[in-house]
């Protein structure tokens, strides 16, 4: 079992690899803009507090702690929450959700946090929703929805790298200048360090799993100070229910971050500790390809192909180093990209994204953007031919609102857009 524990403003006696120290933008082991009141998002209610600090906790172990060959950790994580008692409550209910999420083991210990100065309620603008804004082409989607319908929005973004700050700017900056006077951006920092303060090299683990709990917990902290706006995480339903590829990815490859069953456990829990906002995912029903149509519908067909192509679904921020291209150029051929080419494919948009995979001549290609182009399109191209079974979809059981015939429907869908795109496209079409 591999121990870490997040401090609030610990003494300097306390620092050690085994530890993160929370100060504020100043002086933590880790990098943020964000202190531990959450004072610059405004009045933030104390469960959602908790959850920030818990998640933020889950998020800087799991990047800290190197995972085995055999991938599964054993972690124990103490955290400071000012409710104990509820949290205590639900260690065993939240513990399984991050094993869902990672495919690790996790025990969980909460201690008591010391009250402190409430900060100062604000009158913040009044948003009609608040939206996860991670810069890809589903939130984006999510985005373009809810502006089109007159609604004013607060777009939320997480980044712990530079390049999906800079993909997060751009495409804000284009929706408020296509939506006048409806988009406010606020970006967040949260990022891990290499070294603790006062010395000592933290671990390098490169899996994010869990970071879209952080997220989600920066989501519903800025939609508690928005009474009455719902918070809306855009994920299509084939990648949301993301059925396995191939049998040995039912487990730890197969990942999890929007799946209805744990933004459901999240939801209640939050719920249960009082706190609370309205949460969905607005395209749960939908392909990536009919979440384009919408927006090809919305903005029409040469804008949408325009915008869609600025967005980034690459999982691999590092692939591009020494290609001479832009550090965010993605890959092509990792789950996320491939979702995005079939879902232009399928929509009969122009793909005007530069991927490696494409631009790269085979021979001149990396070994990794090789290998994991003989890997996923393998996985892909087996998924298409062995089909989708309810076996699949009900894996990680459903929440009671969604039906089984209906997740069925969206997966077939989007598995049929993937296999089309294989045969479709020349860099593709070879590998097996």
């Amino acid at each position: 079992m591999t121990v870490r524990r997040l401090l609030i403003r610990p003494g300097s006696d306390q620092l050690d690899t085994s530890t993160f120290a929370w100060q504020g933008p100043d002086g933590s082991s880790f990098r943020t803009d964000l202190e531990p009141e959450l004072r610059s998002l405004g009045g933030v209610p104390l469960p959602h507090r908790d959850f920030v600090t818990f998640a933020t906790g889950v998020f800087l172990a799991d990047r800290t702690i190197e995972r085995p060959k055999s991938w599964r950790r054993e972690i124990e994580l103490e955290v400071p929450v000012y409710d104990v008692f509820g949290w205590a409550e639900l260690a065993d209910h939240f513990a399984e959700t991050l094993e869902i999420l990672s495919s690790d083991s996790w025990q969980l210990t909460f201690t008591q946090r010391p009250e402190t100065e409430a900060p100062k309620a604000t009158s913040p603008v009044e948003h009609d929703r608040v939206l996860l804004f991670s810069g890809g082409a589903d939130s984006l989607c999510g985005a373009i929805r809810s502006l089109a319908a007159g609604e004013h929005l607060l777009l939320v973004s997480h980044w712990d790298w530079s390049g999906h700050h800079a993909v997060q700017q751009r495409l804000a900056s284009e929706l408020a200048e296509q939506f006048p006077e409806l988009v406010t951006h606020h970006q967040i920092r949260l990022s891990r360090r290499s070294k603790q303060i006062g010395g000592g090299t933290f671990r390098d683990e490169p899996t994010r799993r869990t970071r879209s709990l952080l997220f989600q917990s920066l989501g519903f902290a800025e939609a508690s100070v928005q009474p009455g706006a719902p918070l809306w995480i855009a994920e299509n339903g084939y990648a949301a229910l993301n059925p396995p590829l191939s049998g040995e990815r039912r487990g730890a490859l197969s990942t999890r971050t929007t799946h209805p069953i744990v933004l459901s456990r999240v939801r209640e829990a939050i719920q249960s500790l009082g706190g609370g906002s309205e949460s969905q995912n607005p395209f749960l029903a939908l392909t990536k390809a009919e979440m384009y149509s919408d927006v090809a519908a919305i903005l029409g067909k040469q804008y949408a192909e325009m915008i869609l192509a600025a967005s980034h679904s690459c999982s691999h921020i590092r692939y591009a180093a020494g290609t001479g291209y832009p550090p965010e150029t993605q890959c092509g051929v990792c789950f996320g990209c491939l979702i995005r080419r079939a879902a232009f494919h399928a929509a009969g948009m122009a793909d005007n994204t530069i991927y490696l995979h494409k631009v790269i001549p085979t021979d001149e290609q990396p070994h990794h953007l090789r290998e994991t182009a003989q890997s996923e399109v393998g996985a892909a191209r087996y998924a298409g031919q062995r089909g989708i079974g309810v076996a699949d979809i009900l894996a990680l059981g459903l929440p009671d609102d969604v039906a089984v015939d209906d997740a069925v429907g969206v997966a077939e869908r989007g598995l049929a857009e993937l296999a089309a795109v294989l045969d479709a496209e020349p860099d593709l079409r070879d590998l097996q």
